[in-house]
């Protein structure tokens, strides 16, 4: 199992926190591993929204991925031939 906290800052690592992964985990064997979030900026999550928003009210306009595939290895036989 692997479970990924998101915090805003060290501040927020309290009791209950820890108490949450050890009721999780119980005797298990775990490994804690501390880093640095990546910084997003807003304009970049803005845009990963707007394009989710698009994408559910456009269902239409997404790639079909089987297909693609499908006419990609077609077109490439074709070319062979």
């Amino acid at each position: 199992m692997n479970t990924v906290f998101h915090l805003s800052s060290a501040d927020e690592i309290n009791q209950d926190l820890i108490e949450s992964i050890k009721a999780a985990y119980k005797k298990k064997p775990i490994s804690i591993t501390i880093e640095e979030d990546l910084f997003i900026p807003n304009w970049q999550k803005e845009e990963v929204l707007r394009r989710a928003k698009y994408a559910e009210e456009n269902p239409e306009s997404l790639l079909d991925f089987d297909n693609f595939i499908e006419n990609f290895e077609k077109k490439l036989l074709n070319e062979k031939s």
